[in-house]
């Protein structure tokens, strides 16, 4: 099972519309870039009902995590890494009818086969966990 979920709801994930980058660069960094689409269908569902929580939004939620430099270039892979929100270098966000502050944002794992990471989401002054748990495709 895919996961992206917003408090108590998942909304699965669009693996074929996510993307993940780690790239090397010349000064020894990695840049990693990520961008993780929730599932259109499973969207639908949640929100058929008037009175569902999320009936408000007019698209699925997408998570974004960009510039975010790592020393090191060798393609081990990333475990329990803290990413620091007010890093003028990288921008995250979770993006769903307008762009919600990410807090305290850890990376789990991320690996050739699996992303995992956790934090929280502003929606109404309201911070609500989110999480991402996905499978890479080979």
């Amino acid at each position: 099972m895919q996961i992206f979920s917003i408090g108590d709801t998942n909304f699965d994930v669009d693996v074929a519309k996510s993307r993940i980058s780690v790239a090397a660069r010349a000064d020894g960094m990695r840049e990693i870039n990520i961008r993780i689409e929730a599932d259109d269908e499973a969207f639908l569902r949640l929100t058929e009902d008037e009175d569902a929580p999320w009936s408000w939004a007019l698209y699925p939620p997408s998570f974004i995590l960009q510039g975010l430099l790592l020393a090191g270039t060798d393609g081990a892979p990333v475990q329990m890494l803290a990413v620091d929100a007010s890093n003028a270098d990288c921008e995250c966000s979770l993006y769903m009818m307008d762009y919600h502050d990410v807090s305290d944002l850890r990376l789990v794992e991320l690996s050739a086969q699996r992303l995992a990471l956790t934090g929280k989401v502003d929606f109404d002054g309201k911070d609500l966990p989110f999480a991402i748990d996905m499978r890479r495709p080979a």
